[in-house]
């Protein structure tokens, strides 16, 4: 099949939207009715306004999953964070089971961990989810780190036992189909500060080993699917660009030196981390040059309901300029499809047992 420019390029987008059914996401129905959006992400809570965002029960998320997909032109990432504990959109609030924290996991054995995520992946696949946003791989290593280690986020300090405990969430989650995408690379356990709020500046901070999780996880060909990686900034390695705008961290280190093939996903563009220093158009421009295969926007921050058109747009715009090569955007959509479509046969095929 021939695709556009357009839709190679929507491929690359994905974005979160309001709504909790069919008749509430009107524009987000005419821009996957194009075909130029490659994935969405649901949110229990909307940050602005405090309310319920897509998720009100099991049946209803199932139904508006299966709506999106039924009117997209390409199988849509439908994405979510369920690492469990405090970071959970599916929870008993809104009709779901509670899971516990990965330091909790990490508490009670390797036997708990594999039966905990194999149910929490049963779940999304059940519910029509195919992208999770997890495991955390940061190290638990700054007792004052707030957005990590305070939230009980991470398994261990200790980097064997992180991968052990992240390649039973791996395996689970490949088990049932869901792409597991390991954040937040390059380590963000470290941190004195938090990426959704301002500049985090690991430079003093960042240890060699946090990278030992997904070096471990390569060597064990459990690091092939996704890999989201944060606004964390290093000057020893970058000394202009936080990670997920930096060709060195996600070219030189991520593929190069520890040989990671699958898809490259950014954390939110719209964290103040970035907003607060970058526009719309040069972050867009920085993280596709930089190797970044999808943009992830969670349009929680002044809510946009034709966000991904204006992506599409600035995308469209620097590609015309000759800012943003189309060697770029065909290398990531070609990475994006085959994932797709050897995911599609998959999940075709899969029975939930």
């Amino acid at each position: 099949m021939n695709y556009s420019l357009e839709q190679k390029v929507g491929q690359m987008i994905l974005c979160g939207f309001r709504g909790t059914s069919r008749e509430e996401v009107g524009d987000l129905a005419e821009t996957l009715k194009k075909g130029v959006l490659g994935g969405v992400i649901f949110f229990d809570k909307d940050s602005e306004t405090n309310e319920k965002r897509n998720i009100l029960g099991p049946e209803q998320v199932s139904e508006l999953i299966e709506y999106l997909q039924q009117i997209t032109q390409i199988p849509l990432f439908v994405g979510i964070d369920q690492e469990g504990g405090t970071v959970a959109r599916l929870n008993s609030a809104n009709g779901f089971e509670d899971f516990p924290s990965a330091k909790e996991v990490a508490r009670n054995g390797l036997n708990f961990a594999k039966s905990n995520y194999r149910r929490l992946s049963k779940l999304l696949v059940a519910v029509g989810f195919n992208l999770n946003f997890a495991p955390v791989v940061d190290l638990c290593l700054n007792p004052n780190n707030k957005v990590v280690v305070q939230k009980d986020r991470c398994f261990s300090d200790d980097f064997k036992e992180v991968s052990t405990y992240a390649t039973e969430f791996i395996n689970a989650s490949k088990e049932f189909n869901v792409l597991p995408v390991v954040k937040h690379f390059p380590g963000h356990g470290s941190s004195e500060s938090d990426s959704h709020l301002s500049w985090v500046d690991l430079t003093t901070t960042w240890k060699e080993s946090e990278l030992e999780p997904y070096k471990i996880l390569a060597r064990q060909k459990n690091l092939h699917f996704g890999v989201m990686a944060g606004h964390l900034f290093n000057k020893n390695f970058d000394p202009n660009f936080p990670a997920s705008l930096s060709f060195i961290w996600l070219e030189e280190v991520l593929r190069k030196s520890i040989g990671f093939s699958g898809l490259i996903f950014t954390d939110d563009l719209q964290m103040k981390a970035i907003s607060e220093h970058f526009t719309l158009e040069e972050s867009i421009e920085l993280s596709i040059n930089a190797g970044a295969n999808v943009l992830l926007f969670a349009n929680q921050v002044n809510f946009d309901p034709k966000l991904p058109d204006k992506v599409l747009s600035i995308i469209l715009e620097l590609i015309s300029k000759g800012k943003i090569s189309l060697q770029r955007i065909n290398h990531s959509f070609e990475k994006i499809m085959t994932t797709k479509q050897n995911y599609m046969v998959m999940f075709n095929k899969m029975q939930v047992q």
